[in-house]
């Protein structure tokens, strides 16, 4: 976890546009790719928490004195948490996942989309933890209704 950190804190500045916002899909991408170079492909003994440990530890050392995070408590209906970045007054709302096939995302799409109407925010991220061998690691822009979705696959 070590590495991850030091990985986040050594790129720190590309991290923000020349607008000063965080560029959360350029620390997704950048996530992925440092991620896959430590730990590889990642066993079914891999569980959610620990992906959501991993890209805090990298998230912090970014966000780091002009930023926090919060992770939202689970809900009465066992809804799962997910990560909020607070920067510079702005919201972002990241949802972690482990891959379980398209219907599963299709819901996690549903739920990003239920928070970022609860922020009134029109851009959201998803990070899921795919373990199938014909995965296509990256970040891909998917619009759902008049939302904008940052996907990341690990």
């Amino acid at each position: 976890m070590r590495v991850l950190r030091q990985s986040a804190a050594a790129n720190k500045s590309i991290f923000v546009d020349e607008d000063g916002w965080l560029d959360v899909r350029k620390i997704m991408e950048h996530f992925i790719i440092e991620h896959n170079r430590i730990h590889g492909d990642d066993n079914e003994k891999f569980i959610e928490n620990e992906g959501r440990e991993r890209f805090l530890t990298y998230l912090a050392p970014i966000i780091n004195g002009t930023g926090t995070y919060s992770i939202e408590e689970q809900t009465r209906t066992h809804r799962r948490m997910d990560v909020v970045v607070h920067y510079l007054g702005r919201r972002y709302v990241i949802e972690m996942k482990i891959w379980r096939g398209e219907r599963y995302n299709a819901d996690g799409e549903k739920q990003i989309g239920e928070y970022l109407d609860y922020f009134n925010i029109g851009t959201g991220y998803m990070l899921s933890f795919n373990f199938n061998k014909n995965k296509k690691p990256g970040v891909e822009r998917v619009d759902v209704g008049d939302k904008v979705l940052f996907e990341g696959t690990v």
